[in-house]
C-alpha cells in the first residue's frame, strides 16, 4: 500500500498556472535592472506583475513554503532569494523551520564521492 504524504506540496500544472505571477516576477530577476528596482521598491515591483495582496506579502515576508503553496516554483524563487542576498542553504532551512547550522547537520557533506570509473562496492 503507498503512504499519502500531507506534508509536501506537488508542483502540479494547477499549481503553476495558480503561481504565474510569482514565477514571472521571479524569473524578471534575472536581469540587473529589474533586481535593482526589486530592492529599490519591492511593494511597486509586485505590482508591476499584478501580484495579489496575498502573493506580494508572500514575497515580502520571504515567505518560501508559502509561495511554493501559492504555485512558486522553488528553482525560479531562488532567484527573489539571491536578489535579496539569500542562498539555497538558507532557503532550505527557512522552508524546514530550522537554523542554517541545524540544516547542515542533516547535509551528506564531507562524504566520499564514488570515483565513476570504480567499480561499485559488494553488498
Amino acid at each position: 500500500m503507498t503512504e499519502i504524504r500531507t506534508d509536501i506540496t506537488v508542483f502540479t500544472g494547477e499549481r503553476s498556472a495558480a503561481g504565474y505571477r510569482l514565477n514571472k516576477l521571479a524569473a524578471s530577476l534575472v536581469e540587473a535592472a529589474n533586481r535593482e528596482a526589486f530592492l529599490a521598491d519591492e511593494a511597486g515591483y509586485c505590482a508591476r506583475f499584478g501580484l495579489t495582496e496575498h502573493e506580494a506579502r508572500l514575497v515580502a515576508e520571504r515567505d518560501w513554503n508559502g509561495m511554493v503553496a501559492a504555485g512558486g516554483n522553488v528553482y525560479v524563487f531562488l532567484k527573489i532569494a539571491a536578489t535579496i542576498g539569500s542562498n539555497l542553504i538558507e532557503v532550505g532551512a527557512a522552508m524546514r523551520g530550522e537554523s542554517v547550522e541545524s540544516f547542515l547537520a542533516t547535509r551528506p557533506v564531507n562524504q566520499p564521492v564514488p570515483d565513476a570509473g570504480s567499480e561499485p562496492e559488494a553488498r
